[in-house]
């Protein structure tokens, strides 16, 4: 599987990367590890990953969330969204929904080149 990171999504993650410097390699490695079947199933191929953070004594629970779309098609890996657990309890159905039209937008455009 290959990681597909859009634009979209490292403007959401640049804003973490202050508050948490090892986010590309917690965000990293969760994603070179992941399986499917481990992880909560949304619907549509997209799952919700808790994420570790090294900058944070707390475990799994305590750090970051993520939602993936899985793009089997392509073999492809590509985040949506993450958040700060702390800072925000869930991701509402609808806001979800945008950030995945978003997200959907540039794989389209980058696969069509």
């Amino acid at each position: 599987m290959q990681i597909l990171i859009t634009r979209y999504f490292l403007q959401q993650a640049k804003k973490l990367k202050r508050k948490f410097p090892h986010l590309k390699e917690d965000l990293i490695r969760n994603l070179k590890f992941f399986v499917p079947e481990n992880e909560i199933h949304i619907g549509k191929s997209i799952f919700k990953i808790r994420i570790k953070s090294q900058d944070l004594n707390k475990g799994k629970s305590g750090g970051l969330r993520s939602y993936i779309y899985l793009y089997r098609q392509k073999s492809l890996i590509v985040p949506i969204c993450i958040y700060f657990k702390s800072e925000q309890e869930s991701m509402t159905e609808r806001a979800l929904d945008f950030h995945f039209k978003k997200t959907l937008e540039e794989i389209i455009t980058k696969i069509s080149q």
